[in-house]
């Protein structure tokens, strides 16, 4: 018996996980460049964009929406302009609009993604889940088969591989002039660059003779909330953390040391704020505190009020601590909470506060 098997086509199953290339006259461009200086001349975005317009009139497309023109490094698929894109892209290709985009036009394929196997991966859920292509118009590759897949895979692999190039050797330079005592990126707080005859120096400001004082202090044994009292009594506004910072910054004795420089001291070009001498003191004294090195829990069950409760007099977050007592059977443990303003003297039985807690707490 001879079947008609055309009389069974209705029953047959499509495979759900490609969906095949749009052929509209609809498309979205993405131009892109890599420096805020090529985005004030704007050489490079005229020319993609001039290409764009070019090949739109060539082919009878229709440009739908201009993404980009702007400078946003490739390295990464979180760019601003790159995410509004995508999500315009996928969202007007899963409504019912009739007019789907079927690509999405680049100048070349890096201007799309650097990240090489992250740009595939975006690249190919464009086309299997969205039927939109990407295009580069100076790297013209027909998609729709599986050698042309390969062919702009390829050149995903090649932009991210330029890409590691051009950082190793961006790295290998920058670890050149750290070791010739150049310091070549933002300066410390407390120094400026100057130019003097294309000689570029950093030196003291203003900031930093103030802060050059609070060296001096620290030296001389006054604490942290002294120094920082000080500070902002001449106008420069400091709180504990960024001071510690400062002191252990070897930069204010005229030393560098960098990441690049993988844990290695070098001396440095700049003008010192202090001598090695003060600034090793200041670090003795840093270490020698009672506090130093000290491991601080945020969360203790035997004292779950810390920082809740306020103290009734400054209204400063309570702090707690323990202290141990040997008796003739065993070692006891008793707990306390204070208040943390030197001189305030607030000092409370833990096991008496969590009964006021306790009592309060009855009332709702």
């Amino acid at each position: 018996m001879n079947l008609d098997l055309q009389l069974f086509c209705q029953f047959g199953n499509k495979q759900k996980h490609t969906k095949p290339l749009l052929e509209t006259n609809y498309v979205v461009t993405l131009s892109r460049v890599s420096s805020k200086r090529q985005f004030i001349e704007n050489v490079s975005l005229e020319n993609q964009n001039k290409c764009f317009d070019e090949h739109a009139r060539r082919t009878g497309k229709i440009i739908l929406e201009r993404f980009g023109g702007t400078y946003e490094s490739a390295k990464t698929d979180e760019r601003r302009e790159f995410k509004r894109m995508l999500d315009f892209v996928k969202k007007h290709n899963a409504s019912k609009n009739p007019n789907k985009i079927s690509q999405i036009w680049v100048y070349m394929t890096d201007r799309f993604s650097r990240t090489g196997v992250g740009g595939m991966n975006i690249a190919e859920e464009l086309r299997e889940k969205y039927g939109v292509a990407l295009f580069a118009l100076a790297q013209p590759i027909n998609v729709s088969d599986e050698s042309g897949i390969f062919s702009q895979n390829m050149q995903f692999l090649v932009s991210h591989y330029e890409n590691r190039l051009r950082r190793r050797r961006m790295i290998d330079g920058l670890t050149a002039k750290f070791e010739k005592g150049e310091w070549v990126t933002k300066v410390p707080m407390g120094y400026s660059v100057i130019k003097e005859k294309k000689e570029r120096k950093i030196v003291v400001n203003e900031v930093g003779k103030k802060l050059q004082k609070a060296f001096l202090w620290k030296a001389e044994g006054m604490k942290n909330e002294e120094i920082i009292l000080g500070l902002r009594a001449m106008g420069v506004p400091m709180y504990k953390q960024q001071l510690t910072k400062i002191f252990k910054k070897p930069f204010y004795c005229g030393l560098i040391n960098h990441g690049m420089l993988n844990g290695r001291i070098v001396e440095g070009n700049h003008e010192k704020l202090v001598s090695p001498e003060i600034f090793l003191k200041v670090n003795d004294i840093h270490v020698k505190s009672s506090n130093y090195g000290v491991p601080h829990k945020k969360e203790r069950d035997e004292l779950p009020l810390k920082v809740f409760v306020h103290c009734a007099t400054c209204g400063q977050p309570f702090a707690g601590y323990s202290r141990q007592k040997q008796t003739s059977i065993k070692l006891h443990t008793f707990y306390y909470y204070k208040c943390r303003t030197a001189g305030c003297r607030c000092n409370k039985k833990a096991a008496h506060l969590h009964n006021l807690f306790v009592t309060e707490l009855s009332r709702y």
